[in-house]
């Protein structure tokens, strides 16, 4: 019997079956255990890795010896992305404070207060993260505010109040801030003055999940941006007018997007695919079957376009043809002891998460379970890292 179980343990240490042609996965080198559910993405900067938890710690981590350099206790889960410049580390707590932390030693600069996060749904899972730009601290809050806060000293130079909460993450190019807000349109402000220059409305309803959560990407004179009305538009930066719309068929549009030369990668929700879209006309170049859903942001590297699903698993596909490289698995999801993924499908079992006894906020919690990856994978110094929901810093070479 004890021989029994190890071969199931090492069994679950495997990676996850790929096709024959595909690539190795590449190796779990080394893995920080937070010991706190993170949305946030990591962020490298002074030779440390930067990331919030939800246990209210913003932790600073030496990549040289991977070990705690210091943490900042920020009193509420930090659901944002850290930002980090100038020697300051910058980050947003479901308190409504946002956080200026000195990024050698985690001592407070400053701190800028607004009303707390409202979970307004069970995705809802982020805060705007803060960006930085001539001197400028960017962030949106639950109060229906975008602010710009001196980044010295987190004084107001201006605020611009849109018809819902601002959850999403801002995006800046040259003398234009972009962002998404929860009453479903995307709005364009002058960088320094905070003046509107457009807004684009998605399809009207009523209905309050309905909303933007994905940050938008600035490529040249083109904002992209997918929203829930289950859209993925491409705009005019100066204009806001639709170049083009991508129907995600029913399916949220949660994730941010990248680009290269000539495509634009980006994740589903209810249609479980990570797509790539032909720049200039929206046209899909493939659509590869994520089997869940895949929030968080790709990344391009090597030649390849990383994904990172809510499953617990991590995959790489060609960027050029979308033929799967290689793929990786927790081994949480793959022993999958709550039963949330179909044997044969390896898609979730919506009867089981939606329709049984549980309520729909549990049966996330056992996604988070499967080691899911709501914080984006980054790429730093020839390693893939990537967090998962449940808390662990996965680094691979």
């Amino acid at each position: 019997m004890r021989l029994h179980h190890l071969l199931i343990l090492l069994a679950l240490m495997l990676p996850a079956a790929r096709p024959a042609d595909a690539a190795a996965p590449p190796k779990l080198e080394y893995t920080i255990e937070l010991r706190a559910q993170t949305v946030s993405s990591p962020v490298m900067a002074h030779g440390k890795l930067y990331i919030g938890a939800e246990d209210g710690n913003l932790y600073a981590f030496d990549l040289a010896t991977r070990k705690l350099a210091w943490l900042y206790h920020a009193g509420a889960g930090v659901a944002s992305t850290p930002a980090v410049a100038n020697g300051v580390v910058y980050a947003m707590a479901r308190d409504g404070r946002l956080h200026a932390v000195d990024a050698l030693s985690g001592v407070k600069r400053w701190e800028f207060a607004r009303r707390a996060a409202s979970m307004r749904d069970p995705w809802d899972f982020w805060l705007s993260s803060p960006v930085l730009a001539e001197g400028r601290v960017y962030i949106g809050s639950p109060d229906q505010n975008m602010y710009a806060l001196d980044a010295a000293t987190g004084a107001v130079q201006w605020a611009y109040q849109s018809g819902g909460m601002i959850h999403a993450t801002p995006a800046v190019a040259g003398k234009t801030l972009v962002f998404g807000s929860w009453d479903g349109a995307v709005y364009a402000l002058d960088a320094a003055s905070g003046k509107q220059l457009w807004r684009h409305q998605s399809q009207p309803t009523a209905d309050y999940m309905i909303g933007v959560q994905a940050a938008p990407l600035i490529d040249g004179d083109t904002v992209y941006i997918g929203t829930r009305d289950a859209w993925f538009y491409a705009l005019e930066l100066a204009s806001g007018k639709v170049k083009w719309r991508y129907n995600g068929k029913g399916s949220w549009f949660i994730s941010g997007a990248v680009a290269d030369a000539g495509k634009i990668y980006v994740g589903t929700s209810d249609t479980n695919l990570l797509v790539a879209l032909d720049k200039q006309s929206g046209q899909p170049v493939f659509e590869h079957d994520s089997k869940v859903w895949t929030y968080t942001t790709p990344l391009l590297a090597d030649g390849m376009v990383v994904g990172a699903s809510m499953r617990g698993e991590l995959f790489a596909l060609d960027a050029a043809s979308g033929e799967l490289q290689w793929s990786w698995r927790t081994p949480e999801s793959q022993a999958d002891a709550f039963g949330l993924l179909g044997k044969a499908s390896g898609k979730f079992n919506s009867k089981r998460m939606f329709d049984g006894p549980h309520s729909v906020l549990t049966s996330i919690e056992h996604v988070k379970r499967l080691g899911a990856f709501l914080s984006s994978p980054v790429w730093h110094d020839g390693q893939l890292v990537a967090a998962t929901a449940d808390g662990r810093i996965l680094f691979f070479r």
